[in-house]
């Protein structure tokens, strides 16, 4: 089995934690005017709990690249699409189906899945660890 590099494991959940902070800076007025809320920096707890998040997220995804031996990026794209699209994408769905969620949202925020994903398979699949 293939080992892990948790460095970049916790690079990848930094990455992504500013990459999502941008995109919702750039759509925050797209959000706040479908939820009906204002925009607002969000609280620093929230920050540390989507940080933890990632960093599970990112180890899992890291686990599947190595138990799956996916050896290039093209592999772990494929992977980080198929995760995407069969889980993250579905399960926001479920949430359009029966909570009533506006289809809106669940493009912003599968938008958001997909660029992280995508993100997260390219760090863990160019930032390899040593073979010994």
């Amino acid at each position: 089995m293939n080992r892990i590099n948790y460095w970049a494991v916790g690079a990848a959940a930094v990455v992504t934690l500013v990459a999502s902070s941008v995109y919702y800076m750039v759509f925050g007025g797209v959000w706040a005017s479908l939820r009906g809320v204002p925009t607002a920096a969000p609280q620093p707890w929230k920050l540390a709990g989507q940080l933890g998040r990632n960093l599970i997220e990112v180890l899992v995804m890291a686990v599947l690249l190595s138990r799956l031996q996916i050896r290039t990026r093209r592999e772990a794209v494929g992977l980080g699409l198929l995760v995407w699209l069969g889980f993250q994408a579905m399960m926001i769905a479920g949430s359009v189906l029966h909570e009533s969620y506006p289809v809106g949202l669940y493009v912003l925020h599968v938008g958001d899945a997909l660029m992280t994903t995508l993100l997260v398979v390219l760090v863990l699949s160019t930032w390899r660890p040593a073979t010994s």
